[in-house]
């Protein structure tokens, strides 16, 4: 599971650096045929980058999102239920045996001896 998440974040990585370069190709380009001002070129690519950003963002919010639900349709326990779990096992453990040491004092064989102090 760390591996696929691994590759998916390398991949998120390598597409974002991709496409920046798009970006500035592609203002570059615009400029170059001269449907953009050179003076406004910077402007373009940061808004550009910034509405690439946002539209990423809300991608990885909906798949999130989207993985979240699956994993819940598999009945999968999270990590905050399975420390719960944990933890109440951990207390009824103790109770046992809290109550296993009881039983045992009260069925000690008596000492004869005891009663003679």
């Amino acid at each position: 599971m760390r591996k696929v998440l691994k590759t998916g974040f390398l991949l998120g990585l390598g597409a974002a650096a991709t496409s920046k370069e798009k970006v500035s190709h592609y203002v570059d380009d615009l400029v170059s045929k001269g449907k953009v001002k050179p003076d406004k070129a910077d402007a373009l690519y940061a808004q550009l980058l910034t509405k690439g950003t946002e539209k990423e963002e809300e991608l990885s919010r909906r798949s999130k999102e989207r993985i979240r639900m699956l994993l819940e349709d598999m009945h999968l326990v999270s990590r905050d239920e399975h420390a719960e779990l944990l933890e109440k096992v951990d207390t009824l453990e103790r109770r046992v045996l809290a109550l296993e040491q009881e039983l045992a004092a009260k069925e000690a064989p008596v000492d004869s001896n005891d009663h003679l102090s």
